[in-house]
């Protein structure tokens, strides 16, 4: 029997018009020959209350898409009935969205300051050694990012609306260095943690910031950092499959209206 085939995606948000997901059908191409997704997290936006998030849609068609989907929830599905990581291939893969690696979930995130104040409460309600758990932080963060107060409804589209999340995303210009400071510190953060927390991992597979990469994690000798990116503007996306005791890292292409893998990116083995 074949081994199954494994892929992993994050940042869908579908329903965003920031996002080019606008069918779910459009994927069609990257589940041909997988028998299960991982959709870490971001999927959809159920952030803010009262806005319109299309789990409906897309959790229908991915449960007859053929795959078998498995949703991690992330900072912007908070209240996702799922959980918050996995470890894949006997613990060598361990999946998680990514707020984790940062003490204020979305530092870049104009929501940075409600997010630290209920974080500090949260925190003050558990012991330092309960903290230092990764499922308690992981856990503390969802409730962390339910019902933040709206800025911009993500949903509308046109050149008004677009030009308005332009100004949201340049400014303050303080955003934009600690986006790029994210960028830069995620090998390191998420190779800290996972040494500490997930000693077994070899690799580990977020997305969050929306930056894609694939990097040896600084002080880890042997752990390799994937980022799979977003389905949003500019960088775009990649995807990791499993299969048969290999990683592969596939860049996420558009073309003709849907998505299909691209380029190979980086693989490994992970019986070594």
């Amino acid at each position: 029997m074949a081994d199954p085939v494994i892929r992993i995606f994050s940042d869908l948000h579908f329903g965003d018009a920031r996002s080019r997901l606008g069918d779910p059908a459009m994927l069609a191409p990257l589940l041909q020959g997988a028998d299960e997704v991982v959709l870490n997290g971001d999927t959809v936006d159920t952030q803010i209350p009262g806005r319109p998030s299309g789990w409906e849609e897309i959790a229908e068609y991915l449960s007859r898409a053929g795959p078998r989907p498995t949703y991690l929830t992330g900072n912007h599905d908070p209240d996702l009935a799922a959980p918050a990581e996995l470890s894949l291939a006997d613990g060598r893969v361990w999946v998680t969205h990514g707020d984790v690696f940062y003490e204020a979930i979305a530092p870049w995130s104009h929501h940075a300051g409600d997010l630290r104040r209920r974080l500090a409460a949260l925190r003050a309600e558990v012991t330092e050694a309960d903290w230092a758990r990764v499922e308690t932080r992981l856990r503390l963060n969802r409730v962390a990012s339910l019902a933040l107060p709206g800025l911009l409804d993500v949903t509308r589209r046109g050149p008004a609306a677009k030009a308005a999340r332009l100004a949201r995303t340049l400014f303050p210009p303080t955003r934009i260095i600690a986006m790029v400071r994210a960028w830069r510190d995620t090998p390191a953060l998420a190779g800290a943690v996972a040494r500490a927390e997930r000693p077994a991992a070899r690799v580990v597979v977020l997305g969050h910031t929306h930056y894609p990469g694939v990097w040896n994690a600084p002080g880890a000798p042997g752990l390799t950092v994937i980022n799979t990116g977003s389905f949003s503007r500019p960088f775009g996306g990649l995807f990791v499959e499993l299969a048969g005791g290999r990683l592969q890292v596939r860049r996420i292409v558009e073309t003709r209206g849907e998505f299909r893998p691209g380029r190979l990116v980086a693989e490994r083995d992970l019986e070594n």
